[in-house]
């Protein structure tokens, strides 16, 4: 195939891919290929503005369905990732996603055109297992997530109020303004600031969630016992315990607690069993500690973010504290 007819396949592919019209083999290879080079990418890329651009052109009224909108928050990044909507909506602007795909990361933009859909609704994003995602909100903010995490912004958000749910991880560069604090629902706790850099550890199945802080300051709001709510300077981390409803605020280095967002891992004295935890997430395996006493096993290391997993444990392994077998995405650990 020469490179006109080549092009003029991938160009194809790509309209058929912002028209839902691709089969599953055709959505794999178009993703091949536009994660080759930063070429294909940018080609990938001013395709999707034209086709935002000519539909905002055909439909000045504005109204869109809920199947279009999504048509294109997916196509922002990960296919896999679901855009979950509470209430049908219409007159959202045409150019209100514009994406790239970024290897294993997506980007996303979050942005309103009319105020009374955005009141509306709640969007959802779940990051799948594997994968990392990269939001900037409407209000300036810019929050990464980690694997396996769910991040939603509350109806109204950045005109009445700057709320937002996370069961997952995430990074937030938080916009200031003073006159709508920021606040993170973590279920049992809150996080509220005005401006600040901080990250969140919640998921779902872990006993603790854990709040680190950057830069700025943060009242992290025990929402059972608000008497036991902590304001944090930077360098800090406040952990919760859900079991016990305590919290202990210790000194730690946050710049290796955030490392995750750049890809890379960083485990301090941490437990085989937490590490096997991360390691599922960030890579999508699962573990299984043949002898259970493993579990117990706890290990000091950094990895950078072009480690893989085969890495990772061959240089754990190398402790001989603990052999492993893989067989595709399952870990056996002896």
């Amino acid at each position: 195939m020469d490179q006109n007819k080549q092009q003029e396949y991938y160009d194809e592919l790509i309209t058929g891919y912002l028209n839902r019209s691709l089969t599953p083999e055709q959505e794999k290879e178009l993703s091949r290929w536009v994660a080759a080079n930063e070429s294909h990418k940018k080609h990938y890329y001013e395709m999707t503005e034209l086709w935002l651009s000519s539909y905002d052109k055909q439909h000045k009224n504005g109204r869109k369905n809920e199947a279009v909108y999504r048509r294109f928050a997916e196509q922002a990044g990960f296919r896999k990732q679901k855009y979950l909507f509470l209430r049908e909506y219409t007159r959202i602007a045409a150019a209100l996603l514009v994406g790239v795909f970024l290897g294993t990361t997506g980007l996303y933009l979050f942005n309103q055109s009319n105020r009374q859909d955005e009141q509306a609704m709640i969007r959802t994003i779940e990051v799948p297992l594997g994968s990392r995602s990269r939001l900037q909100l409407e209000d300036g903010t810019i929050v990464w997530l980690n694997a396996g995490s769910k991040f939603s912004c509350q109806p109204g958000f950045s005109q009445k109020n700057r709320q937002v749910t996370l069961e997952g991880e995430g990074y937030f560069e938080v916009a200031r303004n003073e006159k709508l604090p920021f606040i993170v629902n973590a279920k049992e706790i809150d996080v509220k600031v005005l401006g600040t850099k901080f990250n969140v550890k919640a998921y779902s199945d872990d006993q603790e969630i854990a709040v680190t802080l950057a830069e700025g300051s943060v009242n992290m709001i025990d929402k059972v016992a608000p008497a036991n709510s902590v304001i944090m300077v930077p360098q800090q981390q406040a952990v919760y315990n859900k079991l016990t409803g305590k919290t202990e605020v210790r000194k730690v280095s946050t710049d290796a607690i955030c490392q995750w967002t750049t890809g890379a891992h960083f485990f301090n004295e941490v437990s085989f069993e937490e590490i096997a935890g991360q390691l599922e997430k960030a890579f999508d395996v699962t573990f299984i500690f043949r002898n259970p006493e493993r579990r117990k096993l706890r290990f000091y290391g950094e990895f950078r973010s072009t480690d893989t997993l085969n890495d990772i444990l061959t240089i754990m392994s190398s402790s001989e504290k603990f052999t492993y077998r893989r067989n595709n995405n399952i870990i056996e650990i002896y």
